[in-house]
């Protein structure tokens, strides 16, 4: 059986690319949207991993059942068969033997556990297990826990197969529940993406703001056609560090373009070319809090297209959420190196913090069409107002751009003050996504 990966699985990322000189890990980590592919399995010749979204999934390369670590680890998932019973779980197995084939509880169908076969090693060299030369016998076996949006949770690679498989399956005993399918209610589009960045990266962008000089965040408004900087505590209470460590800039750059980035344009179908401003934003007890506007609504922030809103340190602080008025009274905080982001067309607030001290990173992102707006609107800027100059080619720390003068801080545009799992398709012969055994993948995935 061949098994083919998709070539689209995952978006060409051009924000800022790093330089040849900054070396970028190829391992999954913690956070990484796990690669799409096509593969034959036990069920159906041709599967598309994607459609086994919408749960947590658990992804073991055990590599072979001759080798005694992958035998061990896949055996223990088939003892726990009754867990991926659950539609909270899906559990798959990668060999890279043909061998394996022979093995009837391999080849034979489990509700909720299918097997892979890549005797082509297309998939073990995306996902950097084995080369198309490495012996079985050099084989390290390594499980993936996935969230349901595919993105890594947990890495397991003991050398124990036993005890690989069970710290996997205590980890599952701890998630919470997805839930049945229930009806939504009224939403902003906004997109909320969890683990974008790492705690100790977060942390460490906390101790900069602290070790920093932080100085009073403004807001843009348009006045006799220029736009300028205003600071009004009735409408903005915020202070801002604006990051110069480069190397800092460009870590979280790369964790934007591996974990972020896709995410926008899968949802958005936009890409992001480059980054607006580097800054930790405080909103703090003492009257944090930024009233209802829009990002974009001055000559010098047309340019922008989606504000990104990292949280920090997301469980130290009271009040401090988002706000979108036009789409109800839902807030929207995203936990700790998430980020939630929207068009910076849509009017939102940060609201009052209560108690405790909020830290955020808050880019704006934008493509290479919205950057010769930004430059072709530099004469419409104030006085104090940075010019943007775009570079051609553009450098490695590209969203920076060549700034002109002083730098910026917060070209927010003023507003009006204002206090389950899906139904899958059947194992065999289906070949709409719809109906069959509510226990598995749908979208074609069983027809043969």
């Amino acid at each position: 059986m061949q098994c083919d990966i998709m070539n689209t699985s995952k978006p060409t990322l051009t924000l800022s690319q790093p330089s040849p000189a900054r070396v970028v890990d190829p391992r999954l980590l913690v956070g990484d949207p796990a690669p799409w592919f096509h593969c034959a399995s036990n069920v159906n010749a041709n599967f598309d991993f994607s459609t086994a979204a919408g749960r947590h999934v658990v992804l073991t390369f055990f590599g072979s059942t001759a080798h005694p670590v992958g035998k061990a680890l896949v055996e223990s998932f088939l003892a726990a068969l009754g867990v991926f019973a659950d539609p909270e779980f899906y559990c798959f197995g990668v060999s890279l033997d043909a061998a394996d084939r022979e093995r009837a509880d391999l080849t034979q169908t489990h509700p909720g556990f299918d097997i892979f076969w890549d005797t082509e090693r297309k998939v073990a060299q995306r996902y950097q297990f084995a080369g198309m030369d490495t012996p079985v016998a050099a084989l390290q076996p390594i499980t993936y826990l996935l969230d349901p949006n595919l993105h890594v949770l947990g890495i397991f690679a003991t050398n124990d197969g036993r005890l690989q498989a069970d710290s996997v399956l205590q980890v599952l005993k701890r998630l919470p529940k997805i839930g049945a399918p229930r009806p939504s209610q009224m939403q902003a589009p906004v997109l909320v993406v969890p683990h974008v960045l790492e705690r100790d990266l977060c942390q460490r962008l906390i101790e900069g703001y602290r070790n920093g000089n932080p100085t009073e965040s403004g807001f843009m408004v348009e006045r006799d056609g220029k736009t300028v900087q205003l600071h009004d505590h009735r409408h903005k209470r915020r202070s801002d560090w604006t990051i110069t460590d480069r190397d800092l800039i460009a870590t979280v750059q790369e964790r934007f373009r591996r974990r972020l980035l896709p995410e926008i344009k899968k949802a958005f179908a936009f890409d992001v070319t480059r980054m607006e401003r580097h800054i930790v934003a405080s909103y703090d007890q003492s009257g944090g809090y930024f009233r209802p506007h829009r990002d974009n609504t001055t000559k010098g922030t047309a340019h922008r297209r989606f504000a990104v809103t990292l949280n920090l340190n997301a469980e130290d602080y009271v009040g401090g959420d988002l706000m979108f008025p036009e789409f109800g009274r839902a807030t929207y905080r995203a936990p700790t190196g998430g980020a939630v982001v929207f068009s910076c067309s849509l009017l939102h607030e940060a609201l009052p913090i209560i108690r405790g001290q909020r830290f955020a990173y808050l880019p704006f992102l934008y493509d290479e069409a919205a950057a010769a707006i930004r430059q072709a609107n530099n004469s419409h800027l104030g006085e104090g107002v940075q010019v943007y100059q775009m570079q051609q080619p553009r450098p490695a720390l590209a969203p920076q751009d060549q700034p002109q003068g002083k730098g910026e801080r917060g070209r927010q545009g003023k507003g009006p003050q204002s206090k389950g799992r899906p139904p899958k398709g059947d194992r065999r012969g289906a070949k709409g996504g719809s109906g069959g055994n509510p226990n598995r993948p749908h979208s074609g995935n069983r027809s043969r």
